[in-house]
C-alpha cells in the first residue's frame, strides 16, 4: 500500500505543469513599431523556451529573462519572466502560437497589427523630431484631453531634455499618464528609436486654448574619447520644437440640466450593504457605501451624492474617499461615501431612487446614472420592544385614585378633591417677583453673550491666523498633504456654516483661478503621477482671492460660486 501511494504521487507531481502567460505591452501594435512580447511563469518550468515557431512571424530584435524569489510568512514563490523586444513581419490579426518550454506550453494568443499611421511630419528625412496629437480639438470644458508626445531619434544623443506641455489662453490642469514606452519604427525606410509619452489635459474655461510647443535639446556626434577624432564629426548641440496645438474648448451646452456639470466617457452609480438590506432589523447600525465612478474625469471633480432617507431612519456619513486610475485612455475617477445607517422602527420603507445627470462626451448628449429605488422591510426587534413598554406603562398609572367604602360595601374610585385657598395680594407679590426675575435673567443673558460674541471674534481671528500661517508653511514646504489639511481647517474656521470637509466642497466657493490650483492638489495627492507640486504657486493664488475678496468687502462664505463657462 505505501508503494502504491508513492507511484501515485509521483503520477500526480508529474501531471502538474507550470501554467505560463503571454502578453504584450500594447495592443493593437502599428506595423513598423517593435513591442515587446512577455512570456511569464509562476512555477518553475521543466527546460529553455524554444522560440523557433516565432521567427515567421517576428523579426525577433532581442531577447532577455528575469527571475524573482519571495519569501512571505514562510512560503516561498518564485516567478519567470522572458522579454522579446520584435517587429511583426505582416498585418491583421497574428496568432502567437503555442511555445515550448521543456514539458510545458504557452498558451496562443490573438494580436491585432495596423498598418503605419500617415505621414507623422512632412519632413522624415529629420533625424530627430518631435510629434504631437490630443485627442479631440475640440473638447467641452473640464472634459478630458489625452496629448501624446512622440520623440523620435535615429542617432544617439547626450544629455537630452523634452519640457512639460504648457497652455496659453486659459487654465487648464495636466497630469502625466503612466510610464514612457519605446520602441522602434520605420520611416522612409530609416529606423528611428520612438520615445512616446502621454498627458491628460483638463480645459478649465470654454475659448480657445492653446498648448506651446515642446522643445527638445540634447548633443549629437559624442563618440567614445579614445575614439576621438579631430577631423571627424564634432558634437553639436540642436534644439527641436514641436508644432503648436489649438483647442477650441466648448461650453457647457444649454440643453444639460444637472447641477453638476460631468463630462465624461462613462459614469455610473452602486451600492454595497454590510447586511441584506432584506434583513434589516430594528435598532441595529448597517452600514450603506455609494460609489460613483467616472470614466474621463479626475476624482476631484465628481460631486457629493444626494442620498435622502425616507423618515424612520438616522445616518451618520464617513468623510468620502476618492481614488483615481489612469493609463494611456485617460482617468478612472471614483469617490466613495460610507454612512452608518439606524432605523428606528420596524416597517416596510422606500429608499428613493439616485439620479445624476451628466453628458456623455462620445455620443454628444445628457445621460441620467439612475440607482433605482429600493423597498426595504424592517424587521422589529425584541429588545426593542421591551424598552418601550415600562415607558408606557408609568404613563398609564399617573393618575392617583381614591377607594371609598360605601353602604352597599361596594368599592367606589372617587377623585381626590383638593381645596385651594390664595390670596388675591400673594398673587400680584408673586407675578412682580417673578417680572422683577426674569428682567434680571434678561439682562445678565444679553451681557454674557455680548461678551462671548467678542470672545468668539477674537478666538476665530487668532485661529485664522494660526490655519494661515500653517498653510504658508505647508506651501513654502511643498507639501500637498500638509496643504490640504490646513486649507480646509482654513475653510471651516471662516465659513462655519458651510461645513467644509473635501477639496471638491471647497471649489464651490472659489474663483475660477483657485479652482485650478485646487485641482492640480487634488490630482497629486489621488492621482498616480510624480509631478512636481509647486506650493509656491498655490499660495499666490489663494492669497490673492482673499486679497480681492477684502476688496469687494464680500462677507465671509458668500464668495461667487463656481465658476462653469
Amino acid at each position: 500500500m505505501a508503494r502504491l501511494l508513492i507511484v501515485l504521487f509521483l503520477i500526480l507531481c508529474q501531471q502538474v505543469h507550470a501554467e505560463i502567460l503571454v502578453s504584450v505591452d500594447r495592443d493593437p501594435v502599428v506595423a513598423d513599431e517593435s513591442f515587446q512580447l512577455i512570456f511569464e511563469s509562476d512555477e518553475k518550468v521543466s527546460g529553455q523556451p524554444d522560440f523557433d515557431p516565432l521567427k515567421n512571424i517576428f523579426t525577433i530584435l532581442s531577447t532577455s529573462s528575469s527571475s524573482n524569489t519571495q519569501i512571505i510568512n514562510g512560503k516561498v514563490s518564485s516567478s519567470r519572466k522572458w522579454i522579446l523586444t520584435v517587429l511583426a513581419n505582416k498585418t491583421g490579426k497574428i496568432k502567437i502560437p503555442a511555445i515550448s518550454f521543456g514539458n510545458e506550453q504557452s498558451q496562443p494568443r490573438t494580436i491585432n497589427i495596423v498598418a503605419s499611421a500617415p505621414s507623422v511630419r512632412s519632413n522624415k528625412s529629420d533625424d530627430i523630431f518631435v510629434d504631437v496629437k490630443v485627442s479631440t480639438l475640440s473638447p467641452y470644458v473640464q472634459a478630458q484631453v489625452i496629448y501624446t508626445v512622440k520623440l523620435y531619434r535615429s542617432i544617439p544623443t547626450n544629455n537630452a531634455s523634452l519640457t512639460e506641455p504648457k497652455v496659453s489662453g486659459g487654465q487648464a490642469v495636466i497630469n502625466k499618464l503612466g510610464d514612457d514606452k519605446s520602441y522602434e519604427t520605420r520611416l522612409n525606410g530609416k529606423r528611428y528609436t520612438v520615445v512616446e509619452r502621454n498627458y491628460i489635459i483638463f480645459p478649465q474655461s470654454s475659448g480657445q486654448l492653446k498648448i506651446d510647443p515642446l522643445i527638445f535639446q540634447a548633443q549629437t556626434g559624442v563618440g567614445n574619447i579614445f575614439d576621438f577624432d579631430p577631423f571627424g564629426q564634432q558634437s553639436k548641440s540642436i534644439v527641436r520644437r514641436s508644432d503648436e496645438v489649438t483647442l477650441d474648448v466648448k461650453p457647457i451646452p444649454d440643453s444639460f440640466t444637472g447641477k453638476n456639470w460631468l463630462p465624461a466617457e462613462n459614469l455610473n452609480i452602486q451600492e454595497q450593504w454590510s447586511v441584506a438590506p432584506d434583513k434589516l432589523k430594528q435598532g441595529d447600525a448597517v452600514t450603506r457605501t455609494l460609489t460613483l465612478q467616472a470614466k474621463g474625469l479626475a476624482a476631484s471633480n465628481l460631486p457629493a451624492i444626494d442620498d435622502a432617507l425616507p423618515d424612520g431612519f438616522k445616518h451618520y456619513p464617513d468623510q468620502p474617499e476618492f481614488e483615481e486610475n489612469n493609463d494611456a485612455n485617460g482617468f478612472v475617477g471614483i469617490r466613495r461615501e460610507k454612512m452608518a445607517i439606524i432605523p428606528l422602527q420596524a416597517g416596510k420603507y422606500l429608499f428613493p431612487a439616485i439620479k445624476i445627470p451628466w453628458w456623455n462626451t462620445k455620443t454628444d448628449k445628457m445621460e441620467i446614472a439612475e440607482l433605482p429605488e429600493r423597498s426595504i422591510r424592517v424587521e422589529a426587534s425584541p429588545s426593542v420592544a421591551q424598552n418601550v413598554l415600562p415607558g408606557k406603562q408609568q404613563a398609564l398609572n399617573k393618575t392617583p385614585v381614591v377607594k371609598a367604602q360605601e353602604n352597599n360595601n361596594v368599592e367606589v374610585e372617587k377623585q381626590p378633591v383638593v381645596v385651594e385657598k390664595e390670596s388675591s395680594l400673594w398673587k400680584w407679590v408673586s407675578l412682580g417677583l417673578f417680572l422683577l426675575w426674569m428682567l434680571t435673567i434678561i439682562v445678565w443673558w444679553l451681557t454674557q453673550r455680548r461678551i462671548k460674541n467678542q470672545t468668539i471674534i477674537e478666538e476665530t481671528s487668532s485661529s485664522s491666523r494660526a490655519a494661515l500661517k500653517e498653510l504658508r508653511n505647508a506651501c513654502h514646504q511643498n507639501s500637498p498633504v500638509k496643504t490640504r489639511e490646513a486649507i480646509l481647517e482654513w475653510a471651516r474656521i471662516n465659513w462655519p456654516d458651510k461645513r467644509i470637509t473635501s477639496i471638491s466642497q471647497l471649489k464651490n466657493y472659489c474663483s475660477p483661478e483657485f479652482k485650478t490650483k485646487l485641482d492640480e492638489l487634488n490630482n497629486i495627492l489621488y492621482g498616480k503621477n510624480n509631478n512636481q507640486w509647486n506650493g509656491k504657486d498655490f499660495l499666490k493664488v489663494f492669497e490673492a482671492q482673499i486679497k480681492n475678496q477684502k476688496q469687494d468687502k464680500t462677507p465671509a462664505g458668500k464668495l461667487e460660486p463656481l465658476y462653469k463657462t
